[in-house]
């Protein structure tokens, strides 16, 4: 199958812009409440690295096979396996969507006094008229986007030294310790949906160091943001965004700044998401392989992913946001690392012809979901070390072990 390829600085700022979100301040403002500063940028560090190199991996496979993420996920869980487990992480994925119109929604609230709903939809509208433009209008904005984030940064780190300092930052002690590795897994949790779905903006570059070009720079970005909130936190003491923001009196031009930080990651978990629901479709309807008909394409299922984070976001607002969120990232955490582990044992170590290996596939792969159920019940129940790296691991490990048996099975038959 042969893809377009596209320039490493498009897809840089496409996948920063997917990476840099707001979630990154939450994700900070909650480690600030758990650990001091310097093992709380040792654990943001530690984490990000983990989600470069979990989405770098699954991104070489991407740029190898120039296929995307559910393309990919069929020769290791079968042409109808694979819809269930793009179904499941494409939910996953849009649940983050509804994360940002929350708190869109909230932030409006708290600035112009006005319904958090009414935001929340406004946000939902900007994010699929940019999508109806295609990769495009993504690059385009994350250009945009990216370098005024990076501006924030800046100035973030100039408020919170005037009005907190930072030797008050650096001393201040975490109302609710945690373990260092507990909050590792925390944040390695924040972006596991996102990363698994990686190769589908890197399959479009041209060498495997742009891969690893592409993630390791876009998750040091996100480790420097994340410090920001690190940093805000501890000098406030407190973790909720808006809280932290109206205490610094930075409330209206960071609205501004995290709106652009929640449109360049929708943006990009809307398009993700619609892409694999358009893959999805072509399997249920039966025409896997064959050209479009023009039916039920990605720009199709924009809207219909927009609506449903829609609705999950509607419920956020009206609970706990953060609380809720944190659920979310356990859950992730767990479930998700297991399947780029079946990936990973499947196209590095079992077939690694990536054109034969897209031949005669199984319409379902039992070792594959044994292995993700492996992965699952590893991550869950092993309690040292970084779970979602251990459930990645357990996935790889079973499924090599499980085609191995298969394969001794079917030659002595």
């Amino acid at each position: 199958m042969k893809e377009e390829t596209k320039g490493l600085g498009s897809v840089f700022f496409v996948f920063a812009g997917y990476v840099l979100s707001v979630t990154a301040f939450v994700i900070g403002g909650s480690v600030g409440n758990q650990l001091n500063f310097w093992h709380g940028v040792m654990a943001l560090l530690t984490g990000n690295m983990v989600l470069a190199f979990y989405a770098g991996i699954l991104g070489i496979i991407g740029m190898k096979t120039k296929r995307s993420s559910t393309d990919m996920f069929k020769p290791v869980f079968g042409i109808k396996g694979q819809v269930v487990t793009s179904s499941i992480v494409s939910i996953f994925s849009l649940v983050f969507v509804s994360v940002y119109s929350s708190l869109v929604g909230n932030m409006m609230s708290s600035i112009f006094g006005i319904s958090p709903y009414i935001g929340l939809f406004c946000y939902l509208i900007v994010i699929t008229l940019i999508n109806l433009k295609g990769f495009t209008g993504m690059s385009l904005f994350s250009k945009i986007g990216v370098p005024v984030i990076g501006l924030f940064i800046v100035y973030g780190m100039i408020v919170v030294g005037k009005q907190i300092g930072f030797t008050n930052v650096t001393a201040a002690v975490p109302v609710a310790p945690a373990s260092f590795f507990t909050v590792v897994s925390f944040i390695s949790a924040s972006w596991m949906t996102g990363a698994t779905f990686s190769s589908d903006l890197t399959r479009f570059v041209k060498k495997p160091s742009y891969v690893w070009f592409v993630t390791i720079g876009s998750f040091l970005c996100v480790t420097v943001l994340e410090t920001v909130g690190l940093m805000c936190s501890l000098g406030t003491g407190e973790s909720n965004l808006v809280t932290i923001l109206a205490k610094l009196n930075m409330s209206v031009v960071a609205f501004g700044i995290y709106l652009l930080l929640t449109i360049t990651s929708g943006q990009a978990v809307i398009y993700i998401a619609a892409l694999a629901l358009e893959n999805i479709t072509k399997v249920i309807r039966g025409r896997e392989g064959k050209e479009s008909d023009g039916k039920f394409t990605t720009q199709f299922f924009v809207i219909p992913s927009c609506i449903f984070g829609g609705i999950i976001a509607i419920m956020m607002t009206a609970n706990d946001f953060t609380s809720t969120f944190a659920s979310w990232l356990g859950i992730i955490g767990t479930a998700i690392p297991p399947v780029g582990g079946t990936l990973v044992g499947h196209f590095f170590l079992v077939d690694r012809d990536y054109k034969k290996t897209f031949e005669n596939m199984p319409d379902y792969r039992i070792e594959a979901f044994i292995a993700w159920i492996v992965g699952i019940i590893v991550s869950k129940t092993i309690t040292f070390g970084i779970k979602p790296l251990n459930g990645f691991l357990a996935a790889v490990i079973c499924y090599v072990i499980a085609r191995m048996i298969t394969k001794k099975n079917n030659k002595t038959e």
